[in-house]
């Protein structure tokens, strides 16, 4: 069991392979390794969507990800270094990086700030992260996720004034991408583990289990948004 690590762990079943694993010190620095993957299937299917559009979708050499924009953007970001951004094939990123203070990461992201979409916060040396999404501040979490942000999946995110329902997001992702599109996504969940240095005091939308927090989450809940989201994890 990594100490001090938060697992962030989506599996697409339609569309890609999400593995984040930030590792969290007893002084709030610390590493953020993740590797994103998409199935040829979605691949495919944008890649279709790029011969009629007007705008890029796929990057150079009908790269899923365009790995030199990822690394831009954050070391852009005070406080963070990225040390790996690369595309290993067309479909896949892998991306690696450090940041001096947790904290400062939370509360330097303006987008995330406004949107109050995550929050850090400490008191009597207890330690608070929360996160709160809808469909109103989805846009400005997703900047933080290379594969929310890109402009192939940015289309399969919810909007802010939309009302699809599940029936409705199934039957599109059906029609859009395959006929076996909607069981897979139904299968579909992205899981978040907290395994923080210091002992975990308190959660909400979770599970403890064996020292760490476990989040799963119905992948369908996040790209349909009809209700917010909301998980904490307190420890010290």
């Amino acid at each position: 069991m990594l100490c001090g690590a938060a697992i962030l762990t989506a599996v697409f079943a339609v569309s890609c392979t999400m593995n984040q694993t930030i590792i969290i010190k007893s002084d709030g620095s610390g590493t953020l390794a993740m590797h994103v993957e998409v199935a040829r299937l979605l691949h495919d299917y944008v890649a279709r969507l790029s011969e009629v559009s007007d705008k890029p979708v796929l990057g150079s050499g009908g790269k899923f990800f365009d790995a030199a924009s990822v690394r831009k953007d954050f070391e852009s970001r005070p406080g963070i270094t990225v040390t790996k951004a690369a595309t290993p094939s067309n479909d896949a990123l892998d991306l690696e990086l450090a940041f001096d203070s947790i904290q400062d990461v939370f509360t330097r992201e303006e987008s995330l700030k406004s949107a109050a979409a995550l929050a850090y916060s400490e008191s009597g040396g207890r330690k608070t992260i929360r996160l709160h999404l809808d469909r109103s501040n989805y846009p400005q979490l997703a900047r933080t996720f290379p594969l929310l942000a890109s402009p192939a999946f940015a289309a399969f995110g919810p909007q802010a004034n939309d009302a699809t329902s599940d029936d409705e997001y199934l039957e599109m992702v059906g029609f859009s991408i395959g006929d076996d599109a909607p069981a897979l996504l139904k299968r579909s969940y992205l899981t978040l583990t907290l395994d923080p240095e210091g002992e975990i005091l308190s959660q909400s939308g979770g599970e403890i289990t064996g020292g760490t927090v476990v989040f799963r989450i119905p992948l369908l809940r996040l790209l349909v948004l009809d209700k917010p989201v909301d998980l904490s994890v307190t420890f010290n």
